[in-house]
């Protein structure tokens, strides 16, 4: 049992790793690699590697790491700042495609079940995860273009995991969006309160790294305040993903320091990549099975929908509020899809709201979507940055 174990494991990281660097080698998010690589090795091609309790549970803890460090990578200031914006671009890149898309279910398939909900905004999410690497790799994010960007995704993934949320048990939604309002009040107190004293927290982190000699006490305090945050969520009947990111985002290099931070984002972000990420992503795409062919249309349906109006929206808001060269970025950037859609549609799976073929058929409209929207990034680099330079507005 354990060798079994230990060898899927070993066999999903290995081909996602492949995979992954194959694809991103050829100017595609990695993130559609891993997802193959368990789909090939899944019960839908070679079913090498099952589905079991032990690798749904190594999911779940790559989830919270993932999600974590994404938190971490974020903060409230970036949220504050430009929420006018980042309103504007989470209603042209998810907001207004989802009602297109349930309104187009309803019209020609008479469908606005929670299945239909869920499919639908599993598809249509932009995924922080994708986005603020994109964000990075460009060097984005020390113009406003970036940040507004960022603030939108953030935005939207709140509204879809609270639609995800509602959908799971529509009973307590009254109490789940109060509960998430004044969480996220707390939140923002505890952030301004830690920024106030930031001197003395700063100091209390310090502190703690000089009696361990290491950074383990500090690791061990932000893993546990993000298990937490997650479990009080959890509780509450919100999904714990977001517990981790409202965790993380409360570290900041202005409260546990420059050199800390650093230490934490870089060390996160290599156990992400190299681990948690490939695996996560291959235990998504190893539960997924070719579509049935009564379900390809409402696929492609809302496939174009996504592509279509969310891309010509990103587009004409990039142009308007950045710079006229933008548009295509704007676009690009905010069609990535991957971690959000792929846990909400697992998340779905799991309490028996998607069937396996309607996630099956969010798995490939995320691989999909992903790679359409990629195309309108290749070679831009040099322009984005020549662009940005030219009419950004610098943070």
């Amino acid at each position: 049992m354990l060798m079994t174990f230990l060898l899927s494991i070993f066999i999903l990281l290995l081909f996602a790793i492949i995979l992954g660097s194959l694809l991103e080698y050829y100017g595609l998010p990695s993130v559609i690699g891993e997802i193959l690589a368990g789909f090939i090795l899944g019960k839908a091609v070679l079913d090498l590697v099952l589905p079991s309790t032990i690798i749904s549970s190594i999911s779940e803890i790559s989830l919270f790491f993932i999600v974590l460090l994404i938190g971490v990578e974020s903060t409230t200031y970036t949220l504050v700042k430009n929420v006018k914006k980042g309103i504007i671009l989470s209603a042209s890149s998810f907001i207004v495609p989802l009602l297109i898309m349930l309104l187009f279910l309803k019209i020609f398939y008479g469908k606005f079940g929670p299945s239909d909900i869920i499919l639908a905004v599993s598809i249509g999410v932009p995924s922080i995860s994708i986005i603020s690497v994109l964000l990075n790799k460009y060097d984005l994010m020390k113009y406003e273009m970036g940040n507004s960007i960022l603030a939108s995704v953030i935005f939207t993934d709140i509204i879809a995991f609270v639609i995800l949320s509602a959908v799971v048990d529509l009973k307590r939604l009254n109490y789940e969006l109060v509960s998430i309002v004044i969480f996220l009040v707390l939140i923002f107190v505890t952030d301004h309160y830690l920024r106030k004293h930031s001197k003395s927290v700063t100091a209390f982190f310090e502190k703690l790294r000089y009696q361990s000699k290491s950074e383990k006490l500090v690791f061990g305090s932000i893993i546990l305040s993000g298990l937490i945050v997650a479990s009080i969520l959890d509780e509450i009947g919100i999904t714990y993903v977001l517990g981790a990111f409202f965790a993380g985002i409360l570290i900041s290099d202005v409260i546990i320091g420059k050199e800390l931070i650093g230490i934490i984002t870089r060390t996160l972000g290599r156990l992400n990549d190299s681990f948690f990420i490939p695996l996560f992503f291959s235990i998504a795409g190893m539960n997924a099975v070719f579509p049935t062919f009564g379900s390809l249309g409402e696929m492609t349906l809302l496939i174009m929908i996504t592509v279509v109006v969310g891309g010509s929206l990103d587009y004409y808001v990039g142009r308007k509020y950045f710079s006229k060269g933008s548009g295509r970025v704007t676009a690009g950037i905010l069609g990535g899809r991957g971690a959000v859609g792929v846990i909400i549609a697992t998340i779905a799976l799991e309490a028996n709201i998607l069937s396996a073929n309607q996630y099956s058929a969010a798995i490939f409209a995320t691989m999909i979507v992903s790679v359409t929207f990629s195309v309108l990034l290749m070679n831009q680099q040099d322009k984005i940055l020549l662009e940005q330079e030219r009419n950004g507005v610098k943070i």
